[in-house]
């Protein structure tokens, strides 16, 4: 697998050290949080009770697509001249990441997937509120 570091590095356009820093790791927690939501999703779907995981199911999809686009979205660079839009996507994905914690935080103690989903999405608001600060 290809080192995001080294992604946004090769581009022409590499940001300065300090906001390349949190680009990376805001890209590396929205990918970490598609595959813990989709997973979580899915777990949520498989258990006995479904319907009593429907909220967090549908939060963690949600999630999922959000932070897809937003790690897309970051790796394109040269897309980085339209601020508005960049901190418009960043605070979406902040945004659906508190929401889906929210969600899988209620059954985080019963359901590993959405122990393991909490974190990913904690860690991705994290990430990218700090690449906010640095816009």
């Amino acid at each position: 697998m290809t080192d995001v570091d080294e992604l946004l590095d090769a581009h022409p356009a590499s940001p300065p050290e300090a906001r390349r820093r949190a680009l990376a790791r805001a890209v590396e927690a929205a990918l970490d949080c598609v595959a813990a939501c989709t997973a979580c999703a899915d777990g949520c779907l498989s258990e006995d009770d479904p319907a009593s995981l429907t909220r967090a199911a549908t939060a963690a999809e949600h999630c999922a697509s959000t932070c897809a686009l937003t790690a897309t979205t970051l790796l394109r660079q040269s897309g980085h001249d339209d601020r508005t839009a960049l901190i418009t996507l960043l605070q979406s994905c902040t945004s659906a990441c508190l929401r889906c914690e929210r969600e899988c935080r209620e059954h985080e103690v019963m359901h590993a997937h959405c122990r393991l989903c909490v974190r990913a999405t904690t860690a991705c608001a994290d990430a990218c509120e700090r690449l906010l600060e640095l816009l």
